[in-house]
């Protein structure tokens, strides 16, 4: 080389102007890995997040399934994941699995396959992301009795269709829950409404072996008293006699069998047609228009009232008898509808729900009692302790319970306890409750009926739920201590809250027994 070469290569070596360029393209690999690499792990994790969301619908969707076969189980599931993924092209699903586990359980996994930028520069290969999950399928069962109150004091204002709008919406969200359950008829639902009597189908029921058919309970004959004692009177033939056709209304039972699911088989354990006297004729007896229901004509000239309400030889043929006049009066409200599927006839059936006579809420807990047991009257419950079965009552009223006053010897109308002379409703002490009693005593002997019955419904491992609405007088210990436990009372100041209510006891009853 020669010397004039020399300083031109010396001031090459000590030019300092393109370093920041060279320094800044030695720079850009590592910075254009970072970046591909941040790239990689933001796409993986929204991949996985993606990936677990969708396993979570699809194994869920699956698990709702009547699916009892691990390849019934995966085809089912993997059209839920399929229908729920949604990732890039090049993200690919390479492998998926549902199977049913112990338990109940349904397990799912999942792995997906993605080509990193800078993983699959290095190695040419591909990054896993898997995801799993377990879901527990809800088949639990229930029955659910809708006791609901429909006295004339229903009628008052917007509670009644308040009532109805309620229990309909009640009825639309279990039968929603019931299309998610992986069992056949997860959820049945009956309906009792319940006045100072309950209404069962007066045709259907007419013949059944559980109603006192040839008059062998001994409070059949009680209301056919006379001078000289009691007579024998059959009241399904006397029904006959009359010519008026039974409407389905029943008496309470003879004590204890009032508060108790005993099964009906014979004598006080029957049930008694409801049967409301002939009272004696008007002004025949010192008590003027005072007797409510007179529609036949004594036949006699005795002023004694139990020889002229008593004596079975005035039923003959007649007509122009109704609900309010005749045998069948007070039998006004809407019979009763067993445990069900049908869902849309439910609905039907609240809508025709009609306000009409005095509370007599022990009878109505003891309907709503019988639509759930698994022997008569009607059957359709499972029996108690089965397993992944729930039996529930929601009872739902607006008064205190009543026995009515009336300045006439029976002191009252006659009602599903009968006349109060009768001595059908023990008191707290065990005594019947007495002729002349106040009102408070009246419904202080129904409220102990009532606590009795609630504590020999709760002993089956029947779950109650209490609704108290806008009621003025009163506590409201009696039903909040009928309750299964705090939450399962409400007190209702106002009858346009009851759709809120009923939504909240539908998904209580979701959320413990249906959903998991």
């Amino acid at each position: 080389m020669s010397k004039p070469c020399v300083p031109e290569f010396r001031r090459l070596l000590n030019d300092r102007r393109g370093n920041v360029a060279i320094v800044a393209a030695l720079a850009m690999g590592p910075i254009c890995v970072a970046s591909l690499g941040a790239i990689d792990l933001a796409r993986a994790t929204s991949a996985k997040a993606q990936l677990q969301d969708a396993l979570d619908a699809a194994a869920l969707g699956a698990a709702r399934t009547n699916s009892t076969t691990d390849a019934q189980m995966t085809t089912a599931g993997n059209r839920y994941l399929q229908q729920n993924l949604r990732l890039s092209e090049d993200f690919v699903l390479t492998s998926s699995s549902f199977r049913i586990g112990a338990n109940g359980k349904v397990i799912a996994d999942a792995r997906v396959d993605v080509t990193p930028f800078i993983a699959g520069l290095v190695t040419g290969g591909t990054m896993a992301i898997a995801a799993a999950s377990e879901v527990v399928r809800a088949d639990m069962e229930v029955e659910i009795a809708l006791v609901l109150d429909n006295t004339g004091s229903m009628g008052d204002g917007s509670k009644l269709q308040d009532l109805k709008d309620a229990a309909k919406e009640f009825v639309d969200k279990m039968e929603e829950v019931a299309a998610k359950s992986v069992t056949p008829n997860p959820i049945k639902i009956s309906l009792v409404p319940f006045a100072s009597s309950v209404r069962v189908d007066g045709t259907l029921y007419r013949t059944a072996a559980w109603m006192d058919q040839t008059g062998s309970s001994p409070i059949n004959n009680q209301i056919f008293t006379t001078a000289s004692g009691t007579q024998f009177a059959n009241r399904f033939s006397l029904f006959t006699t009359l010519g008026v056709s039974w409407r389905g209304c029943v008496e309470m039972r003879q004590a204890p069998y009032d508060v108790q699911d005993t099964e009906p088989t014979t004598g006080a354990t029957l049930y008694t047609p409801y049967f409301a006297v002939d009272e004696p004729d008007k002004k025949t007896t010192g008590y003027g228009d005072d007797f409510q229901n007179d529609y036949l004509s004594d036949g006699t000239s005795s002023s004694n009232w139990r020889v002229r309400q008593g004596s079975i030889t005035k039923y003959k043929p007649t007509s122009g008898l109704s609900t309010t006049f005749g045998p069948n009066r007070g039998c006004g409200l809407q019979k009763l509808m067993r445990l069900t599927t049908n869902f849309d006839s439910l609905r039907t059936a609240i809508n025709n729900l009609n306000a009409d006579g005095n509370t007599n809420i022990p009878i109505g807990m003891a309907w709503g009692w019988n639509t759930l047991t698994p022997f008569a009257p009607f059957s359709d419950g499972v029996a108690y302790g089965t397993p992944k079965h729930k039996k529930i009552i929601v009872l739902m009223t607006d008064g205190e319970n009543t026995l009515s006053q009336r300045d006439t010897p029976n002191d009252g109308s006659y009602a599903g306890a009968a006349y109060i002379w009768q001595g059908r409703v023990l008191k707290a002490n065990g005594s019947p409750l007495a002729q002349g009693a106040s009102n408070a005593e009246r419904t202080a002997a129904l409220d102990s009926r009532l606590a009795l019955i609630c504590e020999n419904i709760k002993a089956k491992d029947i779950e109650i739920y209490t609704i108290r609405v806008e009621v003025d007088s009163g506590t409201s210990e009696l039903l909040s201590s009928c309750a299964t436990g705090d939450d399962y009372f409400y007190d209702v100041s106002d009858s346009s809250s009851l759709t809120q209510v009923f939504q909240s006891i539908a998904g209580q009853i979701a959320a413990l027994h249906l959903s998991r």
